[in-house]
């Protein structure tokens, strides 16, 4: 029987692993207002008055059918920009599953434009050998709801063909239905296709990622990045997945100190860059974006890896952990962390000192999943700035942390080094209590690794959804950022539920509420409020009058660090004996150039001094903050 003869209801008769299926049930009104499925079928002769999902596990918990759903909906509203990246990544998923001779159909879920990949097995899989693949294919492709593949009691998905609530029915858009009736892949098909996902997943960093396809060796990028950044750039055609190599171009560039300028005259012609000069037409292939379009993404995304860039600019260089024992652990301390947050809000919501410590108590667990270290340098300013923070109040959390017994100062910052800390892991187990996870019993290595990156992408979601101008405290404030942090996990509040879960009353939530609401961040739903579908935070804050807050901010900080780096060289200079002291020009000599491009030691100026010979700070502060002392750069003063 070919793809065409199948009806949705044969179809399901003859791959269901169960004798029922779940159908939904209509109101009193008649209407399916509610995506739910309530109600069972017995699979027979008759099909169902109402849309249905079938169940992928049969009635032992062994998975029988496997469906990999590529979601690009917003609580429930479709978002252009995640809907294309589901299509690229059902398309790589794809490709992946053709390179290992796995048969398989894609399927447009409904009308909405969401992918399913239908693959059936001709043996059971084990729940572990399919929280395995589930965690590897997740690691791989955002957009992927794995959550109906880790649970064999009532994991399910409405089969192909089948009808959808809003009256459109799932289409095949490539493969035989019949390869789904007369099954052939193994389990060991499903544990290449494993290993192949380990394999290819991305870096916790993803501008430090191998390419997604072949590199054309002859483009060159009008200005440096990094080799990893390098080789994105020249991905020919955006290799498997566009929407990724495209973002991880604007990552690399956002780290390399890019403008928006300059990433706009890489779009024209880098192949990296394809995803944002044509989009994905849902049937595997593309067309040209509209100059309007294709600038208004580029746009969206540049914003977005600014601030991923912001909150990763204070990582070391990236290493492999070599003690998976000990990643084991900190994995295990952070995923409790970030359990024992959730479980206590009013300890970390009540007042904005709260807030501040739960933000700087993020950062430092995020350093320590990045690093895959216990201990970790991190200056103040640093972590002030991943949190969208001031230095004092930054230094304010970590002295209450240290008080509290949630992290511990390893050492003190000197002369020039960042102090080291190191998350405590009493607040995760009390004395006398069993570990979630013995360190004789850890995880094997790849469920390890996936469970990392699932959560470095969390804390990066939180750090970088409430790091804006918008949330500082001259704006809407550090709690404002944290709603809308929290609309990103769940699909909508309402005031009594967001005050539960932030431990603050609800009249402070609903001003808080109230206050997103007048700049359109959030929108009505009907089960309380959602995030709105463009991201309005950039438009608030020029209205506020609080744009370029954290931008002017890192500026005065890079220019402190830079007089203090100076301050420290005049004192070597002055505890120097006078013969091997090097000779330095005054900062205001006129066409003086402070480095000559040689290695080994930087060269100052003369450090300014006042009428009574002591430092002028001050004046120093002024050269650092206009440039002056700008490695290669040839300045002149009015003053000279």
């Amino acid at each position: 029987m070919s793809s065409k003869e199948w009806t949705a209801w044969d179809l399901t008769r003859r791959i269901s692993p169960r004798e029922q299926v779940r159908v939904m049930k209509r109101d009193a009104y008649g209407r399916l207002d509610e995506n739910s499925y309530p109600s069972v079928h017995r699979v027979g002769p008759h099909s169902p008055t109402t849309p249905w999902a079938m169940n992928l596990a049969d009635e032992r918990g062994f998975f029988r059918v496997l469906c990999f759903d590529f979601d690009g909906k917003i609580k429930g509203e479709v978002d252009v920009d995640l809907m294309e990246q589901a299509h690229d990544e059902c398309d790589a998923l794809s490709r992946v599953l053709d390179s290992l001779s796995i048969a398989h159909v894609v399927c447009q879920s409904s009308g909405t434009g969401g992918r399913h990949i239908w693959i059936t097995l001709r043996d059971g899989a084990a729940a572990e050998r399919m929280i395995a693949l589930s965690g590897a294919a997740h690691a791989n492709f955002g957009t992927l709801d794995h959550g109906m593949l880790n649970n064999p009691r009532t994991g399910a998905a409405r089969p192909p063909l089948s009808p959808h609530r809003d009256g459109s029915s799932s289409t095949v858009l490539w493969g035989d239905l019949d390869a789904l009736t007369d099954p052939a892949t193994t389990l060991d098909d499903l544990d290449a296709l494993t290993v192949a996902l380990d394999k290819r997943k991305p870096a916790l960093r993803a501008a430090d990622s191998a390419p997604a396809g072949p590199v054309n060796e002859h483009h060159r990028a009008h200005r440096a990045l990094s080799r990893a950044g390098t080789a994105h750039m020249a991905t020919v055609g955006g290799g498997s997945n566009p929407s990724w190599t495209g973002f991880a171009c604007l990552l690399s560039a956002a780290n390399a100190g890019w403008t928006f300028g300059d990433v706009e005259h890489a779009a024209k012609s880098a192949p990296g860059m394809e995803h944002y000069r044509t989009k994905n037409n849902g049937r595997g292939s593309r067309h040209s974006r509209s100059k309007g379009e294709a600038r208004a993404r580029l746009e969206r995304q540049w914003a977005k890896a600014l601030q991923f860039a912001a909150v990763q600019r204070p990582l070391p260089a990236s290493r492999e952990p070599a003690d998976l024992t000990e990643l084991n652990a900190l994995v295990t301390d952070v995923d409790v962390l970030l359990s024992r947050l959730a479980a206590s809000p009013g300890r970390w919501g009540r007042t904005e000192k709260a807030i501040s410590q739960r933000t700087i108590l993020l950062s430092l667990a995020y350093l320590t999943l990045q690093t895959g270290k216990r201990v970790v340098a991190a200056s103040t300013r640093d972590l002030a700035l991943m949190g969208g923070l001031g230095r004092t109040t930054a230094a304010d959390a970590l002295t209450a942390l240290a008080r509290d017994g949630f992290i511990e100062r390893v050492t003190p910052s000197d002369d020039g080094n960042a102090a080291e800390w190191r998350l405590l892991r009493e607040f995760s187990t009390t004395p006398g209590t069993v570990r979630p996870q013995p360190l004789n019993n850890p995880r094997p290595p790849s469920e390890l690794f996936n469970l990392r990156a699932s959560l470095v992408t969390a804390l990066e979601n939180q750090l970088t959804d409430q790091r804006h101008d918008l949330f500082t405290r001259a704006g809407l404030g550090h709690l404002a950022g944290k709603v809308y942090a929290l609309l990103r996990q769940i699909p909508a509040l309402t005031v009594e539920t967001a005050a539960r879960l932030l431990g603050v009353s609800t009249r402070h939530t609903a001003t808080i509420l109230s206050r997103l609401r007048r700049h359109k961040l959030i929108v009505k739903h009907p089960e309380g409020w959602a995030r709105s579908k463009r991201d309005l935070r950039d438009h608030a804050a020029v209205s506020e009058g609080v744009s370029g807050t954290l931008a002017d901010r890192a500026e005065r900080y890079r220019a402190e660090r830079e007089v203090w780096a100076w301050w420290h060289a005049e004192i070597d200079r002055m505890t120097t004996a006078p013969r091997a002291r090097t000779r330095r020009l005054h900062v205001t000599s006129r066409t003086l150039e402070f480095t000559d491009g040689r290695p080994g030691e930087r060269s100052w100026p003369l450090y300014p001094r006042d009428s009574e010979g002591r430092g002028d700070h001050r004046m120093a502060r002024y050269w650092a903050v206009n440039g002056m002392l700008a490695p290669g750069s040839l300045w002149w003063s009015s003053a000279a």
